[in-house]
């Protein structure tokens, strides 16, 4: 995969750990999905105060994931994304700083991730059946070289990128947002 400025791969350790924490994420991952957004309007989304919104965004854009977005009256202060998607490194053989960054990032993004599957167990029941045979949980165990792992995760994005939000001019009738984490780590 290559890596754009809409798509960067972080090696900072303070970047990393703009990205370590879960409302931040979940905050960039809404703007990302609706374009822009007031530190109010990401209050409702995520569940946190205005301020505390407000705190987020100016740290995400002290780092380069956000910058204000126009609005149409100039009075109130608008977000919007600056990236599509980032990668996380391991950092393996970087300094001590950036994998504990990046283990931090990593794993507020596994909240996040864990969180979008706890919600849609607790509300399962009130989707169409279609929606809910559709919903996938697949675990399963794999013998693959750091090469293979590295060319399974490309293959993985190559078949997911069409569905990308922003890679649509028009969403089919009945299509709605779909969370998708994949996890692939060596077992211990």
């Amino acid at each position: 995969m290559s890596f754009t400025p809409q798509h960067p791969r972080l090696a900072s350790p303070e970047v990393l750990r703009a990205l370590g924490h879960p409302t931040r994420l979940r905050i960039l991952g809404h703007l990302q999905l609706r374009g822009h957004a007031t530190a109010t309007e990401c209050a409702e989304e995520v569940g946190e105060s205005p301020s505390s919104c407000s705190y987020h965004l100016r740290t995400l854009a002290r780092h380069g994931f956000v910058t204000d977005a126009p609005s149409e009256d100039g009075r109130e202060r608008r977000w919007r994304a600056q990236v599509s998607g980032y990668e996380f490194p391991s950092g393996a053989d970087e300094s001590e700083d950036l994998q504990a960054a990046s283990a931090l990032a990593r794993a507020a993004l596994l909240e996040v991730e864990d969180d979008a599957v706890r919600e849609y167990l607790r509300s399962e029941r009130l989707f169409a059946p279609e929606w809910r045979d559709a919903a996938t949980f697949t675990l399963t165990t794999i013998m693959a070289t750091p090469s293979e792992l590295v060319e399974i995760d490309r293959a993985i994005r190559e078949l997911l990128a069409p569905f990308a939000p922003g890679a649509r001019t028009r969403s089919p009738r009945g299509a709605r947002l779909v969370s998708v984490g994949v996890r692939a780590v060596p077992q211990v």
